[in-house]
């Protein structure tokens, strides 16, 4: 490979139905019946009864007037009702954006008025959120309308907003009463009709709108289409996932971002699995779902995996967690023999399962606008000892390559660059971005991420670009020490800022204490000693509690507002001394 560019060569493999929502819905009813789609808080949905649920919910939806183009927002928890809605609302051809619940008022406010929503699906409240508030905190005139007719000028697009939970606002209605009043009011919109509704939705139509932010930007909309969604997704469930329809799986991850979206949820309901939400992350919940559920694996953040399998409450409880990919995993059961996989079919095609050593795991790297991964390995591939930190190959109908960020000349290999993305999976682009302003002539994205191809042509992430920190004349990038911080046992997620100093900038990281652990930075500074170079490792390491990280609408930490409050405590201690 004589330049920096690599792709995956040939077409991705393609689904046997239209890569679009509705045809997917009904073949997958068609395929897995009456087999668990999915579990939440005890109740189950079966793939049979989403496509029903969804049809039902959908010919509401039309009866409201809404259709192709339409943009639905959905601000709700992981659940039956979030994806029973989601899908409602793509199959009639509308465009639908998860929100994050995470969002605050003046989040919620920006994304609601950029992304023109037209109407707002959305829980009562979850946890400490209570979303029927933060609206009218968002949305200062809500507050004044006398029914759910909405006229807003902070988001003049926003015609309706339908609540699952209690509804006390004249502004709002009750989402399954409104739906099902729509309904029979209008019966010629019927199974027929909604039957015609889907035939006219194609691949090439948009399909939904992920925001994502940076540690300081609004939030952005990514614009995706059921082509690209679908396309990648059944791709990669089909060779690079790990998992498969034997398995029940718990995952975490929120759905409202691309990686619970994309690689947790469509795999979910490509593959004929079973999901199963979890209340919380702990290895507690994850045992009594085993044990309640019949769980079998886990999908999730690595560092998450991690943390399950090092807990020495599964080891108690009689099991044993195996890595299988950078974000899949399948629990076994501890017995005299040896371990055995829960799942019966996994443990008949592997009776004595290894645990494979963390590095060797490859990596994955992606975007949301590329709807997740677009580098990683086949399930069944791992790393070499040399290629530790890599990201894998490209996957089939992708391209990308390495260019200087200065000349945007394509780089050599091992030679570090910004990486730019082409392919079957990219956004249609960015909502109210001109394609000039997101895309290169050659239909390229920048993504903003520096790294290079190895000999083996493997990609290797180095940092966010506008990231890099020089400390006393050298180049530092956070993204290293973070990553490298990430791997240490008591250690669930990190942060790594240059603070001022006299001397110029001080490198410091806030990390976050995995339960269980003790926090001791002495320690920790001297197991980054043996992983780093002297000059990497931070000056200052401090304990933070999950709540204390400043975080933006998409869960993403805010360094900026990070570094004051590092700076506090650096104040304070010299102030005690």
């Amino acid at each position: 490979m004589e330049l920096a560019e690599a792709s995956g060569g040939a077409e991705p493999e393609a689904p046997p139905f239209a890569p679009t929502i509705p045809a997917m819905l009904h073949q997958i009813a068609e395929w897995y019946g009456d087999r668990q789609a999915q579990i939440s808080h005890g109740e189950a949905m079966s793939y049979r009864e989403l496509e029903a649920r969804s049809a039902a919910m959908a010919r509401g939806l039309l009866a409201m007037g809404l259709g192709k183009g339409a943009r639905v927002a959905l601000l709700m928890p992981n659940g039956l009702e979030f994806t029973v809605a989601f899908m409602a609302v793509a199959r009639i051809g509308a465009l639908v954006a998860p929100l994050s619940t995470l969002y605050q008022a003046p989040e919620l406010a920006w994304v609601l008025n950029h992304a023109d929503i037209q109407l707002l699906i959305t829980a009562d409240r979850y946890l400490r959120h209570d979303y029927l508030a933060r609206l009218e905190q968002a949305l200062p005139s809500l507050s004044a309308q006398a029914t759910g007719d909405l006229v807003l000028p902070e988001a003049p697009y926003l015609r309706s907003i339908l609540v699952f939970g209690r509804c006390d606002r004249p502004w709002a209605r009750e989402a399954p009463a409104a739906l099902a009043a729509a309904a029979a009011a209008k019966p010629r919109i019927d199974a027929a009709f909604l039957a015609a509704v889907e035939a006219s939705v194609v691949p090439a139509d948009l399909f939904c709108m992920i925001h994502t932010s940076g540690s300081t930007a609004q939030p952005k909309g990514v614009v995706h289409s059921h082509g690209a969604v679908i396309r990648h997704s059944w791709q990669k469930v089909g060779r690079f996932w790990g998992l498969d329809g034997s398995d029940r799986m718990i995952s975490p991850r929120p759905l409202f971002w691309v990686a619970g979206l994309a690689a947790t949820f469509f795999h979910n309901l490509m593959s004929g699995c079973t999901l199963i939400f979890p209340e919380d992350q702990s290895a507690e919940t994850v045992i009594r779902l085993i044990e309640t559920e019949g769980a079998t694996a886990l999908c999730g953040e690595a560092g998450w995996l991690r943390a399950v399998r090092l807990d020495p409450a599964m080891a108690a409880a009689g099991y044993q967690v195996f890595r299988l990919t950078n974000d899949t995993a399948a629990i076994a059961a501890i017995a005299d023999s040896g371990p055995r996989f829960l799942n019966p079919e996994r443990a008949r095609r592997t009776p004595a399962p290894t645990p494979i050593p963390d590095p060797l795991i490859c990596r994955s790297y992606g975007m949301t606008e590329t709807v997740s991964a677009h580098t990683m390995l086949p399930a069944d591939q791992f790393l070499e000892p040399h290629q530790t930190g890599a990201c894998g190959r490209p996957l089939p109908g992708i391209t990308l390559k390495i260019v200087d960020e200065v000349t945007r000349e394509t780089l050599g290999p091992n030679q570090v660059g910004e990486a730019l993305v082409r392919g079957y999976s990219l956004m249609q682009g960015l909502y109210k971005r001109e394609p000039a302003e997101v895309f290169t002539p050659d239909g390229f994205y920048a993504t903003g991420d520096a790294g290079s191809f190895d000999d083996d042509g493997f990609f290797v992430f180095s940092h966010r670009l506008g990231e890099m920190l020089k400390i006393h004349g050298a180049n530092v990038a956070p993204a290293e020490v973070e990553n490298t911080l990430n791997t240490l046992d008591q250690i669930e997620r990190s942060a790594v800022v240059g603070l001022p100093a006299a001397d110029g900038l001080m490198l410091a990281a806030a990390v976050q204490v995995r339960r269980s652990q003790s926090f001791d930075e002495a320690e920790i500074r001297e197991a980054l000693k043996s992983r780093l170079s002297s000059f990497k490792v931070p000056r200052r390491i401090f304990a933070l509690e999950p709540e204390e990280f400043p975080v933006t609408g998409s869960g993403k930490i805010r360094k900026p507002d990070l570094i004051p409050l590092l700076a506090a405590r650096v104040q304070a201690e010299s102030a005690e001394a």
